[in-house]
């Protein structure tokens, strides 16, 4: 068995479609590597991987639009086909996704939203990180605000995880007041 796994971006939005009877959701995943040529000049090959998934009803499909960045893990096949474009035989990768993830965008922030299934109310959500910031002493509620070198804001939960602070967000009011009692 073939076993692939691919980190890559979307070339365009995931088509759910069908075929003898079967639904099935397609799309194509680039893989893009630079490097530099003999002259020095920096040069980038991408390699599309054909991706093909059996189950339609995920959840995960409704993100899967052009550039998300993912992550794909399957059996794959190689396929030989006529490229119209070039006029030759060329090779490619088809991979069955067994599994597939979302990566997040190009900045820290991966803004994502949830549904409470019971008031259909929406709610951002925003993907957390974890630092090796000491927190010892910190009780349950506590939050410590942090800054990047390019003056992000973020807040470390007692825990070590790190959410940023959106730019036109205040820290939460407990923030402020645990600060100004220290």
């Amino acid at each position: 068995m073939f076993k692939v796994e691919v980190i890559g971006n979307l070339g365009a939005d995931a088509e759910i479609k069908e075929a003898n009877g079967a639904k099935f959701v397609s799309f194509r995943v680039a893989d893009s590597q630079k490097f530099k040529d003999q002259a020095g000049n920096e040069q980038t090959e991408t390699n599309w991987i054909d991706c093909t998934m059996s189950n339609v009803e995920s959840k995960v499909i409704q993100y899967l639009k052009a550039g998300v960045k993912v992550f794909v893990r399957g059996n794959a096949s190689l396929r030989v086909y006529s490229s119209q474009k070039d006029r030759c035989m060329k090779a490619g990768l088809k991979v069955f996704v067994l599994e597939v993830e979302l990566c997040g965008g190009s900045s820290d922030d991966v803004p994502r939203q949830v549904i409470d299934p019971e008031t259909a109310a929406i709610y951002d959500t925003m993907k957390y990180y974890w630092c090796n910031c000491p927190t010892k002493g910190m009780k349950k509620d506590d939050r410590k605000e942090l800054t990047d070198v390019r003056g992000g804001r973020f807040l470390m939960n007692n825990q070590g995880f790190v959410a940023r602070i959106p730019e036109n967000d205040e820290a939460p009011q407990e923030e402020n007041e645990s600060q100004s009692e220290q």
